[in-house]
C-alpha cells in the first residue's frame, strides 16, 4: 500500500529536487512554455525579434491564454533548423 501511494506522490520525470539551506527540499519544474520576454532569453535574442519571427511564421505561439505562450519544443525546433553544426 505505501509503495502504490509512493508512485501517486512522485514528482514528473521533468522536475528535479534542489536543496537549499540544508534544511528544506524545493522541487523545481521543468519549464515548458515561455511568454515573450521569456522566449527571448532562451534564444539569445530581444523581444521584438521574437516578435518578427512569429510575423514571418518562423514561431508558432499557443493563444490559449491572454498573452501568447512559446513551447519549449518550438524553441528548439527553430534553433535546430536555423543554426548550421559546429565544426
Amino acid at each position: 500500500m505505501l509503495k502504490e501511494n509512493e508512485q501517486l506522490t512522485k514528482p514528473q520525470a521533468s522536475s528535479r529536487r534542489v536543496q537549499t539551506n540544508g534544511l528544506e527540499t524545493k522541487t523545481l519544474v521543468e519549464k515548458k512554455g515561455f511568454k515573450r520576454a521569456e522566449a527571448a532569453i532562451y534564444l539569445g535574442v530581444t523581444a521584438v525579434t521574437i516578435d518578427r519571427l512569429r510575423k514571418r511564421g518562423l514561431l508558432h505561439p499557443s493563444r490559449a491564454l491572454r498573452h501568447p505562450i512559446y513551447s519549449r519544443d518550438d524553441l528548439d525546433r527553430f534553433l535546430e533548423e536555423t543554426s548550421e553544426p559546429i565544426g
